[in-house]
């Protein structure tokens, strides 16, 4: 791209007037991933290129160049909150802006000029959530954590964009306690197929949340993305999906829920607790109490020891602690010092993170996180809005609850699912006929001579066995994996996760046979049998154990009526691989019917 000829002299005054003139603000969608709602705007430089630069970076280089980084960034604050306001007019959002890491060391002016900006337009600091990334972040940790403080005692909320493309960022979480962590596109991209980012974004959305964050899909640009992200529990979602970002603010919605619509919804399993049938009545106070407010309230509640703390449009700002507060209400002039106004002390200085729980996130998996970590309890939301509080002891008694239901519907030797669970994978194959599904059975063969020979403790390690060879695949492939009983075993996939399953599956056999072979002493491996009483009391040779796989794949858009239909084939495809001599056998429902 060829540059204007006054770019090469690094005119710094000409160089501003151009990008107050030339330079526009593009906003895009922040959607709840469950309800579509617009939770959010984020504002995006456009028009960098009528200055003759080809992308944003290029732009923010040169304002270095010239020294002019502060001047170019409140511009673009400055234009973008002029858009904002005109948002608001027609429904609430927040709006999130960009900072250049290289101004961190300013952030008292970039504060007063958001402050001053923000009282023309008549709106708040909660209005806005300042997006930090590492780039270009020349602090050291110290300071680092004194600018984000500094910026998030107004009201500013802070989000961490770009989670894990830097080397940092675990840093950055710890340094910045952020309202909001931005997952990057790369982790986004192919995550449908690739079982790995499925579980590091699961990951970080479990951490996220127990720290009291919100986790942002950014760059979803498929159905089958949003899908993956609603599964690993991501709370908000960005992305050319949702809408791509515009300058034309008349074509912003309040929601894109029509989007949302067309990803299936998340499964959960049919005992899932129903978080907001547990949630606790409490004191919760506003950011806008004074800390007379507080004492009068604690006096009232003495049995409360923790009150959240919402803005004036429902969302959590955190929670005060009965702890945090007692010294300066226990010292001898700390009620006084308190209620002075001329002190300038305020309510949020005593806010803190607390965990944070969305009403239709599952609870059973992290709540063993979530109890052990979160002693100050959890608060509830729904659309990221207050909805309620569960108490740490709520939360223990919960645990304890769902450590007996999951041990009730583990098998007790490979804690792997148990039949309760499989029965719910082949309801879902029914009731999701949209989808491609594959159901298989696994069968340990010659097992029972081999358990008769060698004893039940070596028996028992042939089943772990196999039980660690299945856990990998759900591990590291997404596939679901189940223990029917003794040597028989399940497996079964969903969507994109099926092109991959069948694959696997024929290979499990052979892989089983490899790995089992250990098991047996020289003589037995030499000979590769074993003598055994078959099941008609007579003595004969028999194989070293293997697995035989039967496996029924249904297509999508295929209708199955019963699950007894699916298990029935099953089991019939199981014999005729015996008979055969077979250690894997499918069908494709539609070619033979069930």
């Amino acid at each position: 791209m060829n540059q204007p000829a006054w770019l090469q002299d690094f005119n710094a005054a000409h160089f501003m007037r151009e990008a107050e003139d030339k330079l526009t603000v593009a906003m895009q969608p922040i959607v709840d991933a469950e309800t579509g709602n617009t939770i959010a705007y984020e504002s995006l430089v456009r028009s960098f290129d009528d200055l003759g630069f080809p992308h944003p970076g290029a732009l923010f280089e040169h304002a270095a160049t010239c020294d002019q980084i502060y001047e170019l960034d409140t511009c673009l604050i400055g234009k973008a909150l002029d858009c904002y306001a005109e948002l608001r007019r027609s429904h609430w959002s927040l709006l999130f802006v960009n900072l250049d890491g290289r101004l961190l060391n300013r952030w008292r002016d970039v504060r007063s000029f958001i402050e001053f900006k923000l009282d023309a337009l008549d709106l708040r600091p909660l209005d806005v959530c300042i997006e930090l990334s590492e780039a270009h972040q020349p602090l050291p940790p110290e300071d680092f954590a004194e600018a984000v403080e500094g910026l998030r005692k107004p009201g500013f909320l802070i989000a961490v964009d770009d989670f894990g493309t830097g080397n940092s960022g675990m840093q950055m979480l710890y340094q910045s306690s952020p309202d909001f962590i931005k997952i990057d596109r790369f982790f986004i991209k192919s995550m449908p197929n690739d079982a790995k980012k499925r579980l590091l974004v699961g990951s970080v959305v479990d951490l996220a949340q127990t720290l009291g964050a919100r986790v942002i899909a950014e760059g979803v640009e498929s159905v089958e993305e949003l899908a993956s992200c609603r599964e690993v529990n991501c709370d908000l979602i960005q992305g050319f999906l949702i809408a791509r970002p515009t300058t034309e603010i008349a074509t912003l919605h309040p929601s894109y829920g029509d989007v949302v619509a067309t990803a299936p919804p998340k499964s959960l399993p049919n005992d899932e607790i129903a978080v907001e049938n547990l949630l606790e009545d409490v004191e919760i106070l506003s950011d806008e109490d004074s800390l007379r407010d507080l004492i009068e309230l604690m006096g009232r509640e003495t049995a409360q020891s923790v009150f959240p703390t919402v803005d004036n449009c429902g969302l959590p700002r955190g929670a005060v602690r009965e702890r945090d507060v007692k010294p300066l209400l226990y010292s001898r002039y700390g009620r006084d010092l308190a209620q002075n106004a001329m002190l300038n002390m305020s309510l949020m200085d005593y806010v803190r993170p607390i965990a944070m729980l969305e009403s239709n996130t599952p609870l059973a998996p992290r709540l063993e996180l979530i109890a052990e970590k979160a002693e100050d309890g959890v608060i509830v939301t729904k659309s990221l809005k207050y909805r309620g509080y569960l108490s740490s002891a709520s939360l223990l008694k919960l645990a304890n609850h769902i450590r007996l239901k999951q041990a009730a519907a583990q098998n007790p030797l490979t804690r792997l699912p148990g039949n309760g669970a499989i029965q719910e994978f082949l309801d879902k194959c029914i009731a999701t006929p949209g989808e491609p599904r594959i159901a298989a059975y696994l069968d340990i063969d010659n097992f029972k001579p081999f358990n008769d020979k060698y004893g039940f403790e070596v028996g028992d390690r042939a089943l772990l066995m196999m039980a660690a060879l299945l856990k990998s695949l759900d591990r590291d492939l997404g596939l679901f994996v189940g223990h029917i009983g003794g040597d028989d075993f399940f497996v079964g996939a969903f969507g994109p996760h099926c092109a991959i399953a069948s694959e696997l599956l024929s290979r499990i056999g052979a892989r089983f046979r490899h790995i089992a072979e250990s098991l047996y002493d020289a003589e037995d491996r030499a000979a590769g049998v074993i003598a055994g009483r078959a099941r008609d009391g007579t003595i004969r040779a028999f194989p070293l154990l293997s697995c035989t796989v039967s496996a029924v794949e249904i297509p999508a858009g295929v209708a199955v009526n019963r699950t007894l239909e699916i298990t029935s084939r099953v089991a019939v495809l199981k014999s005729r691989a015996r008979r055969e001599g077979k250690l894997f056998l499918c069908e494709t429902l539609g070619t033979r019917g069930l």
